[in-house]
């Protein structure tokens, strides 16, 4: 439900939300410090407690980030996986005799059409119903070529149909995997409570030495709030600063269209 809820904000509306939070932790630390942290001992404390939140903050982010880029870069891969596959089933399925590779080619353009729109926009619902749709392409391309099997089974282009259809599914389900494959939510609170913390003991430092450091905390915060937005973002393939190009999925659906 997190997950869910994030998916339905905007760039900005993570980016605003980010920022003000941070800003909030700074603020509530300064005060803070600036009631209870008076003294030279504990204003040195929250110096070095907040150094110590900020490399950890950084370790966290690095992480995280990496953990993002490596599930963006599988998303871009299967694409084209799929697509590959896709062309190379209908130039097999031209070559299966008489009119077994119509009906072929027509459920490939379909598959097509469901892989281009595949998580686009972002819905549970329809995304679920798009997968079991194309699980029921599948089944139908294996029944026609179990029929052409029937017909002329020791066919080359059968056997070579065969090997298509299986790297088709193969390519299929990596990418369905791909988009379901998401860093846990787990992962993106340690990263944000930590950033808060970081804020907050920053803050505390600031009031417990009786000097306003607003300016500094106000630009650390947006560079922290940009950061973990990108990163936040880079899960959302469908929209966003950082989409998944669907290039070859068109390419290869206009390659399938009817002459």
């Amino acid at each position: 439900m997190v997950f869910q809820a994030i998916q339905a904000l905007s760039l900005a509306s993570l980016l605003a939300l980010l920022f003000g939070a941070l800003i909030l932790a700074s603020e509530v630390g300064h005060r803070l410090g600036a009631r209870f942290g008076r003294g030279r001992h504990r204003d040195k404390e929250a110096a070095t407690l907040a150094t110590a939140a900020f490399a950890l903050l950084a370790l966290l982010i690095a992480f995280t980030y990496s953990m993002a880029l490596t599930r963006y870069d599988m998303r871009r891969t299967v694409v084209l996986e799929q697509a590959n596959a896709l062309r190379d089933a209908a130039r097999v399925a031209s070559l299966l005799p008489g009119d077994a590779g119509l009906p072929m080619l027509h459920d490939l353009r379909r598959e097509a059409d469901l892989a281009v729109g595949l998580g686009v926009p972002y819905d549970p619902v329809r995304f679920e119903a798009d997968v079991a749709d194309m699980a029921d392409v599948s089944t139908r391309l294996w029944g026609h070529l179990a029929e052409a099997a029937r017909d002329a089974p020791a066919l080359l282009a059968v056997h070579s149909m065969t090997s298509v259809l299986q790297s088709l599914d193969d390519a299929t389900e990596r990418r369905v995997t791909a988009l379901r494959n998401h860093v846990p939510m787990t992962v993106y609170s340690i990263l944000i409570g930590t950033a808060l913390v970081a804020m907050g003991f920053a803050g505390h430092g600031a009031g417990a030495a009786e000097v306003s450091r607003r300016v500094s905390a106000t630009i650390m915060a947006l560079l922290l709030a940009c950061v973990i937005t990108v990163t936040l973002d880079l899960q959302r393939p469908d929209r966003g600063t950082v989409e998944i190009p669907v290039t070859p999925l068109l390419d290869a659906r206009h390659a399938l269209s009817p002459p």
